[in-house]
């Protein structure tokens, strides 16, 4: 295998098939054109390009050069190719890969378009994409393209089920069962999410409208482009941006932002993904110096699907308008779960100790994607802290200002 072969996402050929399409190039030269891009990287036919140059067969005649395709969306037709034209013996994990793979070049396919691609269950593409969705790695979609190319909007699969351990699980999940009526659906594996849900129902029917705000605590429903800042005015950005590749102009405005807002010593903190992280600090380092990292370990661990990894961190980094300011905090914090109202919400514990030991009283704190606020509530507990916050979801905006007043002892007018 070549060291320049980003593309090779399939397992090798077994001796045996390797040396039958051998002997048929042997026989009656190459057949099926071998697909590559204008930098020489093969997209398809690895294998028949690997025996051609053992045989001293020029490949490149005939060869299919496909051009303006991202990286992704190469490693999306070499499935394609290879999926539609051989059988393949994948291995469960191999497959799931590969579905995810697919599903980042193409979420505007439907769950069965891609199954009948791949030979599996529908149900199996729809747990690699929830997963994709969940660790955002994947947007969500409205409309998806059909087996049959007609666009339509997704729709919403009504019922849920579980399969209970005893008498004791079912009386007790059956409240939070008919509490979260029909915001479950498909297959449930474990009670907890009823639980879950339940929950997050009862906080968000618990949201008031406030409309008077703590004089410390300033709130806006804008892009943080339209947000008003003056400059070298901040102390601390800290925040949690969207993770999808799809953000990555975000995080350049952003970082470009940043450096104006903050005053000369001034910290740029923010929550990444890791399978995002290099890319998120590439943007921001067109702006801003990087300082360090700090580690956010989970409770408990949970599966990379795309990297087959067990998770049990994540990214908090750390920026500066300049190199080697110190960091009176330490590099590890602990993460509690806190999904009461939207499920990127963050951990507050977490947020308290960054915003206390990385400000001071009397300084400036900015989140401009704030979400539901989780940020804007650890200013307002830590006492002598001014907050600047915005986000474009108007109601992110209300659970936010909603929660500063209760969570952060603010008054509720």
């Amino acid at each position: 295998m070549k060291s320049n072969d980003p593309f090779r996402i399939f397992p090798r050929a077994t001796l045996t098939e390797r040396q039958d399409l051998r002997a048929s190039i042997e026989a009656v030269g190459l057949k099926n054109s071998i697909v590559l891009d204008a930098d020489h990287h093969v997209i398809d036919g690895h294998e028949r390009r690997d025996i051609c140059e053992e045989l001293g067969i020029d490949w490149y005649k005939g060869a299919d050069v496909r051009d303006g395709l991202s990286e992704i969306e190469k490693k999306a037709l070499a499935i394609e190719l290879n999926m539609w034209r051989r059988p393949l013996h994948l291995t469960r994990p191999q497959r799931n890969t590969l579905i995810e793979i697919y599903l980042i070049a193409h979420p505007e396919f439907c769950d069965e378009k891609i199954s009948e691609l791949f030979g599996v269950d529908r149900s199996t593409v729809n747990r690699r994409r929830k997963k994709l969705v969940q660790t955002h790695k994947l947007p969500k979609v409205e409309a998806t393209i059909g087996t049959d190319g007609v666009k339509r909007k997704v729709g919403k699969r009504t019922g849920s089920r579980l399969i209970v351990k005893s008498r004791k699980e079912y009386d007790s999940v059956i409240p939070d069962i008919k509490e979260s009526g029909d915001a479950v659906s498909g297959l449930i594996r474990r009670p907890k999410r009823f639980s879950a849900v339940a929950r997050r129902k009862r906080a968000l029917a618990s949201v008031k409208q406030v409309r008077k705000l703590p004089t410390s605590h300033s709130i806006t429903c804008c892009d943080f482009r339209n947000l008003e800042i003056e400059p070298e005015s901040v102390d601390l950005i800290l925040t949690d941006v969207v993770w999808t590749m799809a953000s990555r102009q975000d995080w350049f405005d952003l970082g470009k932002l940043a450096k104006t807002w903050l005053k000369p010593d001034g910290l740029f903190v923010s929550y990444i993904g890791t399978s995002t992280l290099p890319y998120f600090c590439n943007e921001l380092m067109n702006h801003l110096k990087y300082v360090w990292t700090i580690s956010l370990f989970f409770e408990e661990t949970q599966l990379s699907f795309t990297q087959k990894v067990v998770e049990q961190w994540r990214p908090i980094v750390v920026f500066g308008k300049r190199s080697g300011i110190t960091l009176p905090i330490r590099d590890t914090l602990n993460n509690t779960k806190e999904k009461d109202y939207h499920d990127w919400q963050q951990s507050l514990p977490a947020a308290l100790e960054l915003v206390e030991k990385l400000s001071n009283p009397g300084d400036v704190i900015c989140d401009p994607q704030m979400g539901s606020g989780t940020n804007a509530v650890a200013a307002a507990i830590i006492r002598n802290r001014k907050f600047i916050g915005c986000d474009i979801d108007a109601k992110a905006i209300k659970i936010a200002r909603h929660r500063v007043v209760t969570e952060g002892k603010g008054v509720v007018a």
